[in-house]
């Protein structure tokens, strides 16, 4: 009697009924690759977008023609999330970064601050030249008198002219 019922029972396992089942169909394959190839689509531009930047370079110098020898330079488009910044070298000099090192500000008019951060430690090692110091209205956004226009293709050689600490 046991054996009976085994017999009379469907195969699980067999192939035509798993297709009858809608496994392996066709219309399930269809369905299945539409819907990877929507998902696909749609994210494939959904990656960082980011704002086209132009090359920035120069050097921050005090109204003597002496460089700033130490801070940060850094740019702002009044309303906008995007800055450029750049260490300011020995020499004066700097180059804006956004994303990426050197490649530059958005195009526009654009806010400009010189910043310096001068961290004095006692005892001191040794004799560090920080060069003078630059008047702190040039570190605030709502005072610096610094501005520019960074132009589709960049500028090089921007002169920053700021006055000394008092």
């Amino acid at each position: 009697m046991t054996s009976g019922l085994i017999a009379n029972m469907p195969n699980q396992c067999d192939s035509r009924d798993a297709r009858r089942q809608g496994v392996g169909s066709p219309i399930t394959i269809f369905w299945l690759t539409a819907t990877v190839l929507l998902l696909v689509t749609a994210f494939a531009g959904c990656g960082p977008s980011y704002p086209k930047r132009h090359p920035v370079s120069g050097v921050v110098k005090f109204k003597d023609g002496s460089p700033v020898k130490t801070g940060t330079v850094e740019f702002g488009v009044p309303g906008s999330q995007w800055t450029a910044s750049g260490a300011i070298a020995r020499d004066g000099t700097f180059s804006l970064s956004t994303i990426k090192p050197n490649d530059g500000a958005i195009a526009g008019e654009h806010k400009v601050i010189v910043r310096q951060i001068i961290v004095a430690y006692f005892p001191v090692q040794g004799q560090h030249d920080h060069g003078k110091l630059v008047d702190t209205r040039y570190a605030d956004y709502r005072t610096t008198p610094l501005t520019l226009t960074v132009p589709v293709g960049g500028i090089k050689n921007v002169e920053l002219i700021v006055d000394e600490k008092k």
